[in-house]
């Protein structure tokens, strides 16, 4: 109300200041006259009484502004005091709420502190009933995962074992049939070399059971004594007889039947007959139809020698030692008669 009072004033201040200006410039649209001396007076009067009245309006004008000024001091104070109540308030209020927002804030991390550790170990107690579950599950599976596994395993054991017997028989029989054939092949072997070895140890009692004599002109032997004999001995027979031509001796030995192989030492006569000795031992052997190999050892004998000795069937002629020895080899296993009887 009150600066409505103040508004009113001013505008009374601005009528009343225009009054003089409007009542000259009303004066001013007449004609211009020459003014009298009452008409000054008049004047005069007018401007003190409106001299006076400006001072009265002067002084209603301080007034009037000292009362504004008042009335502005006391609406500053008024407006100061309720600012510094508003701020006062505001203050409180900032407090108040900075208050409320940290009680708020507070509140918020407690209850998402609780929220969060009821949540943790919600969430943890989930997670081990949900491992517990998964554990039940898997040891469930892995058992039936472990019976069907040891079912099957159990069955292809059975299956593998029945297959195992059955090709262990069939081995077995195949094995026992090769082994039977082995044993048999083996047997027959073992036979064929005893028989062998047997005909070998013959064969070599026969080789060195052999009985040889060796005939011949004297100096002819005596050299073959440390010769073509000690070889033949060096060889394994052991019974060789060296002698000079008896024909009654001879005779003797072949009705005793103590010769196996008959060795005449060939050497042609100087004056180039037959040899008598030679001849006679021929048909000896050819008289008494004696199967005993006659070995004429040397070389050079003539026409009517050969047609002699070639009436014998057991004549053999070795020019050579080595043949010698190689006939003796061939003849004793042939003519042994220890080995024939």
């Amino acid at each position: 109300m009150k600066w409505r009072h103040g508004v009113g004033g001013l505008i009374c201040l601005f009528f009343l200041l225009s009054l003089p200006v409007l009542a000259y410039a009303e004066d001013s649209k007449q004609p211009e006259k020459t003014p009298t001396l009452d008409e000054l007076n008049s004047r005069v009067a007018d401007l003190e009484d409106h001299r006076e009245f400006l001072k009265d309006l002067e002084d209603e004008v301080k007034n009037y502004r000292d009362h504004v000024q008042a009335e502005m001091t006391s609406f500053q104070d008024s407006v100061q005091k309720e600012r510094d109540s508003l701020f006062t308030l505001f203050q409180f209020f900032l407090v108040l709420q900075t208050a409320l927002l940290g009680a708020g804030v507070a509140i918020i991390y407690f209850s998402i502190g609780q929220t969060k550790n009821d949540l943790r170990k919600l969430m943890e107690s989930e997670l081990n009933q949900t491992k517990k579950e998964l554990n039940n599950k898997f040891k469930e599976r892995l058992e039936e995962e472990k019976r069907t596994l040891e079912k099957q395993v159990k069955n292809e054991l059975a299956l593998a074992l029945e297959g195992y017997q059955h090709q262990m028989a069939k081995v077995k029989s195949q094995m026992e049939k090769q082994y039977q054939d082995m044993l048999e092949q083996f047997t027959r072997e073992t036979e064929q070399d005893l028989v062998a070895l047997k005909k070998n140890i013959e064969n070599e009692k026969t080789f060195t059971s052999s009985r040889i004599w060796v005939m011949g002109p004297g100096a002819e032997i005596e050299k073959m004594k440390t010769e073509e004999v000690d070889l033949i001995r060096r060889r394994g027979i052991k019974h060789i007889k060296v002698a000079l031509f008896d024909r009654d001796q001879l005779r003797q030995a072949l009705e005793n039947h103590e010769i196996d192989i008959l060795i005449y030492r060939y050497v042609k006569p100087v004056d180039g007959s037959m040899d008598q000795e030679l001849i006679a031992i021929a048909k000896l052997l050819i008289e008494r139809k004696d199967e005993i190999p006659l070995l004429v050892y040397g070389a050079n004998l003539d026409k009517e020698e050969m047609n002699v000795l070639n009436d014998y069937k057991f004549l053999t002629i070795s020019n050579f030692r080595m043949t010698l020895i190689s006939n003796i080899f061939s003849l004793a296993y042939a003519f042994n008669k220890q080995s024939n009887q």
